[in-house]
């Protein structure tokens, strides 16, 4: 086996599909930090009454659109799709690379790009600040650089469009002998989920845009009511993918989530065929909610009336998910680590998350809670935290995989507590605002709710400190961290039956799989 090159020069033109996934971590723990000093900064301003704002109205809203941007474009989908996905689907089908190396690295590099491009929006003239939907009329008749925020999804679409298509050829076509598609991990069912929905869904974001461009800078009139267009054609296109981009978040961890929980259960998973078909039943479900975002735009009664029932039957299969997590601890043998606590931490923000989603969901009570703050937490709950949260998890668990190194115990429970003491609170005050009609997005709170608010700006606070002691941890440890042994958590999965870190080629020999990754207390398949 050839030796794995070494240097600043084999990181910027590397094809190794293990080393794309470190520069993906890298980059996406970036924006993370960026979307946590954003959300810092909006907190800190929602301390303080009107008249005493460090932040005027026009700063708030470019800080809030960079915000989102970071968090959910930069951060989450990249990090599960981009770096989990790079890292984990060759090492878990036996393969010693994906299909297309070099789409892949160019998917990196598209990535990066647009990132700078959208810190150039936070930068330059004609800052962002209509929000990270880009809803017109704002986004057309302001003097906002629209253009960059088109170029910005564009290349981001390109690099996750580049990156589906080869993580789903890598699975269908390099999977080693005797790897059925009934013994794939969970977190490969739930990658290939999510980049089935990149490869649907964001050619019409892509149309949405463009036409945005146009409407911008060209003279259209495809958003312009007074012209014969209109606004909700581009809420309906954006929402299109917009939604499943929830689910290009949630299969992943919802993969990521079963590995953590049997491996430190020490039990196969509860119900495996359940979970594939449920992964698979919420992937084409996706597609069929969008319109829960429009209830109060106009949508026809029988419209609302279907996409609401859309949108509880895809609570189901979410439900026979969670039910067989619960069930595999059943009389677990549970190991309290850093990652186990994380994983348990998902599974309570998501809960709450997924109740408040399923009310949110219904007709009666969307109407009225529809653009309040409601809608923000149950968005930090179900998505930005809990995904966050499990994103953590991951890294911490596979870690040894990549660097070679252990993280340091002590300070990952310690950054998981105050993660999620701070998660659990920081944004419940704000559905008791949704319920009193308290709009989103407003810079100024009215002031008999502005105690509510600062109760939650304190937790956020500790939060965002578990969140950084967290990435202080994997930089610390990935420089002066204990050597790992290959697996450190004695787990079935194949990844973990090669040296840690991967070798440069990563199975000397192709291997023989006759036994799924959860098979505990039975031998792994042998190589070949």
């Amino acid at each position: 086996m050839r030796e794995q090159p070494s240097g600043l020069k084999t990181w910027i033109f590397t094809t190794d599909h293990k080393k794309i996934a470190v520069l993906y971590l890298i980059t996406a723990c970036v924006f993370f930090f960026v979307g946590l000093l954003l959300a810092t900064v909006m907190r800190t301003d929602q301390l303080f009454p009107a008249g005493s704002k460090f932040l005027n109205g026009e700063l708030y809203n470019v800080v809030f659109t960079i915000h989102g941007a970071a968090m959910v474009l930069f951060w989450m989908i990249p990090v599960l799709l981009g770096f989990f996905g790079n890292l984990l689907i060759p090492l878990m089908i036996g393969a010693r690379d994906v299909a297309f190396p070099r789409l892949n690295a160019l998917s990196f590099w598209f990535y990066l790009g647009a990132g700078i491009i959208a810190v150039l929006g936070l930068l330059l003239p004609g800052r962002l600040d209509f929000g990270w939907t880009g809803y017109p009329p704002l986004s057309v008749i302001t003097n906002t650089n629209t253009a960059l925020y088109v170029f910005a999804v564009h290349l981001l679409g390109a690099s996750s469009i580049a990156g589906s298509v080869n993580l789903i050829t890598t699975i269908v076509t390099m999977r080693a002998p005797g790897m059925t598609w009934g013994r794939l991990n969970l977190a490969v069912w739930g990658i290939m989920g999510a980049s089935i929905i990149q490869i649907i869904g964001i050619p019409v974001l892509a149309a949405a845009v463009t036409l945005l461009l146009f409407d911008k800078y060209l003279g259209t009139h495809f958003y312009d009511a007074s012209m014969g267009g209109s606004a909700l054609l581009y809420q309906n296109l954006f929402w299109f993918y917009a939604h499943p981009a929830v689910y290009v978040v949630a299969l992943p961890v919802f993969g990521i989530v079963s590995e953590i929980i049997s491996t430190f259960s020490r039990k196969p998973i509860f119900g495996y065929i359940s979970m594939v078909i449920a992964i698979m039943v919420i992937t084409v479900l996706g597609f069929e909610v969008w319109i829960h975002h429009l209830y109060v735009a106009g949508t026809a009664n029988w419209a609302r009336v279907l996409f609401m029932w859309g949108t509880i039957l895809i609570g189901v299969p979410t439900g026979i998910k969670v039910f067989n997590w619960l069930a595999t601890l059943h009389k677990g043998s549970i190991e309290f680590s850093t990652p186990m606590l994380h994983a348990l931490g998902f599974i309570s923000l998501f809960t709450i998350g997924g109740v408040t989603g399923i009310a949110n969901g219904l007709l009666g009570i969307d109407i009225q809670v529809h653009d309040t703050h409601w809608v923000v937490a149950h968005f930090h709950y179900v998505l930005a935290l809990s995904m966050s949260m499990l994103a953590i998890g991951g890294i911490y668990f596979w870690f040894p995989k990549f660097t070679g190194r252990m993280c340091s115990e002590r300070l990952g429970k310690i950054a998981f507590w105050l993660t999620i003491i701070g998660a659990l609170v920081a944004f419940a005050p704000q559905f008791y605002l949704g319920v009193k009609g308290v709009p989103r997005r407003y810079w100024i709170i009215p002031a008999e709710y502005a105690g509510y608010m600062r109760i939650g700006s304190i937790f956020s606070y500790i939060a965002i400190t578990g969140f950084l002691l967290s990435l202080i941890n994997f930089l610390y440890s990935a420089i002066n961290g204990e050597r790992a042994p290959s697996n450190p958590w004695n787990s079935k999965s194949l990844e973990w039956q090669i040296p840690s870190p991967a070798p440069f080629y990563n199975f000397d020999k192709i291997p023989v799989i006759t036994e799924g990754p959860y098979e505990y207390g039975k031998p792994q398949g042998k190589e070949s």
